[in-house]
C-alpha cells in the first residue's frame, strides 16, 4: 500500500505575481482545480477498480460509526481511497506502486498542459496498513515534501530565439495576445498568463470558470457579479483609488493536527486517524466557507438596493460613499475572494471596507468553528490588512499583507486566546519592512503612535491593544464636530506626533478646553494628553476616520 500527498510550490508568486485581478483569480482557480478535480480524475484514470470517489468527484460518505463490511475503505477492498482534497493539498492511498506512477504521470501531464507555471510536488511512501502507524508515515511523507521543495532543481529553459515579445505580466516570452479589459488594448502574454485569463474570462457562458467556482462555494445574489479588475472594486474617479488586501490564517492549525495525530498514534488506530483527520479538515473547510458566505451576505445587505451605493453618513454634509460599477445590467461587488478553501483566506475589496470585512470575517470564523478547537473550544485566526493604491504592485502589497498577518500572530500569546489583526494604510508607496516603516513613521522617540497589532476583542491584560478601542475612536472622530473641521483633525494629528505637551496646547487652542474622547476608561491621561505610558490612544482612529465604512454588525459592536 502507498500513501501519496500532492502539494504546490511557489504558490504565492504564481497567484499574486500579476497586477491584473482576473489573472490572480484565474491562477487561484487553477491551483484549486489541479489539487481537487484534476487529482480526482487522475485517480480514476490510474485505478481501473473501486475507489471512494462518487459522482461529481464527491467522496462516498464514511464515518466512525460506519461498521459495514463493505464500507468504502482501502482495507475493505478498494484499489484507491482519497483521504482528503482541499486547501491546495491532496492525500490518497493506493494499493500498488504502478497505480502511484500512473497517477503521478496523469496529474503532472495535465498540470503542465493546462496550467503552465504551476509547480506540483508529489511525495509517496510505502506502508503496511496492519503493521505501520499511519500518523508516522504521514509525518514522513510531509518531511519528504518539504525536502523536495528545499532541494528543487530550478531549470534554465531556453526562453526565446531571435526576436521575441515579452509577456506584460511575467516577462516570459509571449506566445499570444489576450484581450484587454476596460478599454485596455490587447496585450502579449505567456502560456501561463493565457491559461489564467482563459479560466477567468467567460468563454461562451455568462460567467467564467473562476466566477462559477466562487458562486458554487459561497453563492451570489442575482444582479451582482464579482469584479475582474481592481478598478471595479469601487474606486471613485478623481477621489479614491485604494484597495485592501486581506489575508487571514488560522491559529495553531499545525498544533491541532498534531494533537489529533497523538490520539491515534498506534497501528490499530489507522482507520480512526483517517476518519478523524478527514472529518476535521472538511469541518474547517466548511466552517470557513460558511463564514465567507455570511460575510458576503452582510456586505450585500449593506448596499442601498435602490441606488447601488454603500453610504456611511458622517454628518448632514459629509459621507463616505462607494458607488458600485455596472456591466450588462449587473453591479460589481466591491469585494472578491482570491484564495479560499481551507483555514486561510485572501480577498481584495475597496480600501474603505478592508478592516470592517476583516474583523467581521474573523468573528464569523470563530463562531463557525465552535467545537473544532482544543477541548471543544473554537478555532481562531489572525488577519493582516494592507490598504494601498489600486495600481500598486500587487505582489509587494500581498507580501506586506502576509507580514502583517505574521505580526498579528507574533503578538498573540498564551494569555490571548482570541483572534488578532494588524493593518497598514499606505497613502503613497511602501519602503522597507513593516517594522522599518513603523520605526520610521510611527515613533516619537521611544513612544509608539500606533496601538497595532490588536486583539479582535478586548484583551484583559493589555486592554488598549484591542480593536474595540480603535473602533470607538473612529466612531468619535467621525462625528460632525470633527469631520466638518478638517484643520482641527490635522492639528490634533500633528500635535500627537509632537507629544503630550503639544496635545495639551491643542486642547486649549482648538478644542475649547474640552478633553479628547474617552475611548478606554483605564487610560485616564489619554483625554488630556493623548498619551499614557508609551502608547498614543488616537492616532490609529484619526488615520482611519476619513476612510472606514463599518458593516451593520460592526456599527453596533
Amino acid at each position: 500500500m502507498w500513501l501519496v500527498v500532492v502539494d504546490t510550490m511557489q504558490i504565492q508568486p504564481y497567484i499574486f505575481g500579476s497586477n491584473r485581478l482576473r489573472e490572480n483569480a484565474g491562477a487561484s482557480y487553477l491551483v484549486d482545480t489541479a489539487t481537487r478535480d484534476w487529482a480526482f480524475d487522475a485517480v480514476k484514470k490510474a485505478v481501473p477498480g473501486k475507489t471512494n470517489i462518487g459522482p461529481e468527484n464527491k467522496l462516498i460518505e464514511d464515518s466512525q460509526d460506519n461498521v459495514r463490511k463493505d464500507a468504502p475503505r482501502i482495507e475493505n477492498g478498494l484499489d484507491a481511497e482519497v483521504w482528503y482534497a482541499g486547501g491546495g493539498n491532496f492525500v490518497v492511498l493506493f494499493k500498488d506502486e504502478e497505480q502511484v506512477k500512473l497517477f503521478n504521470h496523469k496529474l503532472s501531464r495535465r498540470a503542465l498542459q493546462e496550467a503552465p507555471g504551476l509547480q506540483l510536488v508529489i511525495a509517496q511512501e510505502e506502508m503496511d496498513w496492519d503493521n505501520d502507524v499511519l500518523r508516522d508515515k504521514l509525518d514522513e511523507v510531509l518531511r519528504m515534501l518539504a525536502m523536495q521543495k528545499r532541494n528543487h532543481a530550478w531549470s534554465a529553459p531556453l526562453l526565446g530565439l531571435s526576436v521575441t515579445l515579452s509577456c506584460r505580466s511575467t516577462g516570459l516570452p509571449a506566445t499570444g495576445m489576450v484581450e484587454g479589459i476596460r478599454g485596455e488594448p490587447d496585450y502579449p502574454a505567456s502560456d501561463e498568463i493565457r491559461a489564467k485569463v482563459d479560466v477567468a474570462t467567460p468563454q461562451g457562458t455568462p460567467k467564467s470558470l473562476a466566477d462559477q467556482r466562487l458562486q458554487e462555494v459561497i453563492g451570489l445574489k442575482a444582479g451582482y457579479r464579482y469584479p475582474a479588475d481592481f478598478d471595479d472594486l469601487g474606486a471613485t474617479e478623481g477621489e479614491y483609488s485604494h484597495i485592501a488586501i486581506v489575508h487571514a490564517d488560522g491559529n495553531g492549525m499545525g498544533q491541532r493536527i498534531r494533537e489529533i495525530g497523538n490520539q491515534y498514534a498506534t497501528k490499530d488506530k489507522n482507520r480512526a486517524f483517517v476518519l478523524k483527520l478527514r472529518e476535521f479538515s472538511i469541518d474547517v473547510e466548511e466552517a470557513a466557507r460558511r463564514a465567507l458566505k455570511t460575510l458576503l451576505d452582510k456586505l450585500v445587505k449593506r448596499i442601498n438596493d435602490k441606488d447601488k451605493v454603500i453610504v456611511h453618513q458622517l454628518s448632514q454634509k459629509t459621507s463616505i460613499r462607494i458607488k458600485l460599477a455596472k456591466k450588462d445590467n449587473e453591479y460589481y461587488l466591491p469585494f472578491r475572494p482570491i484564495v479560499f478553501g481551507g483555514d486561510d483566506i485572501t480577498f481584495v475589496c475597496d480600501g474603505r471596507l478592508g478592516l470592517s470585512l476583516a474583523t467581521a470575517y474573523l468573528r464569523e470564523f470563530e463562531k463557525e468553528t465552535d467545537g473544532l478547537g482544543k477541548e471543544g473550544g473554537r478555532l481562531t485566526a489572525c488577519a493582516g490588512v494592507a490598504i494601498v493604491k489600486s495600481h500598486y504592485p500587487f505582489a509587494r502589497a500581498y507580501e506586506l499583507t502576509t507580514d502583517l498577518t505574521k505580526s498579528a500572530k507574533s503578538y498573540r500569546s498564551d494569555t490571548i486566546v482570541g483572534s488578532c489583526l494588524d493593518w497598514h494604510f499606505a497613502l503613497s508607496g511602501l519602503s522597507g519592512s513593516i517594522e522599518e516603516i513603523r520605526n520610521r513613521e510611527y515613533k516619537v522617540g521611544e513612544r509608539c503612535l500606533t496601538l497595532r497589532p490588536v486583539t479582535l476583542d478586548t484583551n484583559p491584560d493589555e486592554g488598549e491593544h484591542a480593536w474595540p478601542v480603535v473602533w470607538k475612536g473612529i466612531e468619535a472622530f467621525q462625528k460632525k464636530e470633527w469631520v466638518e473641521r478638517r484643520n482641527k483633525i490635522k492639528a490634533l494629528r500633528d500635535a500627537l506626533r509632537e507629544g503630550p505637551a503639544a496635545v495639551e496646547h491643542f486642547i486649549t487652542a482648538f478644542n475649547e478646553n474640552a478633553p479628547l474622547p474617552s475611548v478606554l476608561p483605564k487610560m485616564k491621561s489619554w483625554p488630556s494628553t493623548g498619551w499614557q505610558g508609551n502608547y498614543c490612544g488616537y492616532f490609529d482612529a484619526i488615520e482611519l476616520a476619513d476612510w472606514f465604512i463599518p458593516l451593520e454588525r460592526e456599527a453596533g459592536h
